[in-house]
């Protein structure tokens, strides 16, 4: 969202975008749209400018390595859930970050605005940042 509307901590979301390849779950087109959607609805934000963030979260979801929410994803949420007291969208967003380490065999680096996602993931073994 950080890079969509301007708010705390876009900044640092545009040069992580610009330092290398990126990865996103597909729950992030969902959570994004809600999230672009609630603020048109309160006022925040207006039509033009919602549709001209979508289009931009359009745009990167085929510039970016999209992890998808299948069986392979879904199926880590339960083991991950006795470790950790996360919600689901944060779950799933943390179990498609360990299929994308384990797929691409690589270090893959965790970016979270969330203190207990964050949490999280590092007990995964990710380092976090932003």
């Amino acid at each position: 969202m950080k890079r969509y509307v301007v708010e705390q901590g876009t900044d640092q979301v545009e040069r992580l975008l610009r330092e290398g390849p990126a990865a996103t779950c597909r729950l992030s087109e969902a959570e994004i749209s809600a999230a672009l959607a609630r603020r048109c609805r309160a006022g925040e934000l207006d039509d033009a400018n919602r549709a001209a963030a979508l289009g931009r979260l359009r745009a990167d979801l085929v510039r970016l390595q999209v992890v998808e929410i299948g069986p392979a994803v879904v199926s880590r949420v339960h083991a991950l859930l006795d470790r950790h007291p996360l919600r689901a969208g944060d779950v799933l967003q943390l179990a498609a970050a360990i299929a994308l380490r384990e797929g691409a065999g690589v270090e893959v680096e965790f970016v979270g605005f969330d203190d207990r996602l964050n949490t999280a993931a590092r007990t995964e073994g990710f380092s976090v940042r932003p």
